[in-house]
């Protein structure tokens, strides 16, 4: 019942939390629900509304073909692993950027940054980005990568596959900017790209100026 009624909420705003679920039910239904039973009831209204992480990810290759069919060009590449039944795979990584993006990559600086985010589910993947900078200073999305975390395996996996798709030319020279993660500062050992005398890798760094 508490998972119907929050059904058109859940639509309406993705990020609606636990705190408001309680706070509904009281003030609707007259009564106060433990932290567990709101926490089932929205799981249950999300998966209602976008389906489980599970059934999403068997509809990505159907997405992601989508995506080339209406975006010719886009590029997307998969890695996965082998299973213990015969013809299954399950997924690793997966690569995808926009054909636009790509071709507005040669109007931009010849600067690439990437980090990675936190994807809020059970299951705790992450979202590899890399971007640039137009002479506007506007931020152009150039690639995506999904996986399962971040370790010198999948940074190198995605840094390898950037310059295959966005550096055309032996010729190009690149400043990849980084923060100090780990992953990334190997990953670059094994990128010939992002390697002097091709590229450089600054890292960023946050200056704190304190005025007394």
């Amino acid at each position: 019942m508490i998972a119907t009624h929050l059904l058109g909420m859940v639509r309406q705003d993705t990020t609606y939390d636990i705190k408001y679920v309680q706070q509904n039910v009281k003030d609707i239904f007259g009564f106060d629900i433990s932290y567990h039973k709101a926490w089932h009831a929205l799981k249950a209204a999300r998966e209602e509304v976008y389906a489980a992480w599970e059934s999403s990810v068997r509809k990505l290759p159907k997405y992601m073909a989508a995506l080339q069919k209406w975006n010719p060009g886009t590029v997307i590449e998969w890695l996965h692993l082998d299973t213990d039944r015969p013809r299954r795979k399950m997924l690793n990584y997966v690569f995808w950027a926009f054909r636009p993006c790509i071709e507005g990559f040669r109007y931009c600086r010849n600067l690439i940054s990437i980090d990675g985010t936190h994807l809020y589910t059970k299951y705790k993947h992450k979202l590899l980005i890399a971007v640039t900078l137009d002479a506007n200073q506007q931020v152009l999305p150039l690639a995506f990568a999904l996986v399962d975390e971040e370790s010198l395996e999948s940074w190198r996996w995605f840094m390898d596959i950037i310059p295959k798709h966005l550096m055309l030319s032996d010729d190009d020279r690149i400043c990849l900017v980084s923060d100090r993660r780990s992953g990334i500062i190997c990953a670059i050992n094994f990128v010939s790209a992002f390697q002097f005398p091709r590229g450089v890798h600054h890292v960023r760094r946050v200056c704190w100026s304190i005025c007394i």
